[in-house]
């Protein structure tokens, strides 16, 4: 993991909050001020990088990118990742699936719907 010296004092941009500065840190949390909005946050280290927060400073950034991605291997989140992904696409593959039967139980209704006209127009046409 990175060192509390390196980290403390750099500047971080959340998604919603903007920057911000870390202003102290520990091996499982980190504080950040978040001077423009007048809040300091706790986000829990170094899973805050995953999502929430990114180092402004590209070298950090890239550093932090591999300590991320060695935390998340120690905690078998890649595997999860994974796994949700692979969920993500059997539903969405059901969810096709599911909109293709529809889309041919209308095409039929409207074929039905089609041969029901055109057999009462030739019905009328006879009784004329």
């Amino acid at each position: 993991m990175m060192e509390e010296i390196e980290l403390i004092h750099s500047t971080v941009i959340h998604k919603i909050f903007g920057k911000g500065i870390i202003c102290s840190m520990d091996e499982k949390y980190i504080e950040v001020d978040f001077a423009e909005k007048n809040k300091v946050s706790k986000f829990a280290y170094p899973s805050c990088f995953r999502e929430f927060l990114t180092l402004e400073n590209d070298e950090m950034r890239e550093t932090m990118q591999k300590v991320v991605e060695t935390w998340k291997i120690e905690n078998g989140i890649d595997k999860k990742e994974e796994i949700w992904k692979r969920h993500e696409k059997t539903v969405q593959g059901i969810k096709e699936r599911q909109l293709a039967a529809a889309e041919r139980k209308l095409k039929a209704a409207q074929r039905a719907i089609s041969h029901r006209t055109a057999y009462n127009n030739v019905k009328q046409e006879k009784q004329n």
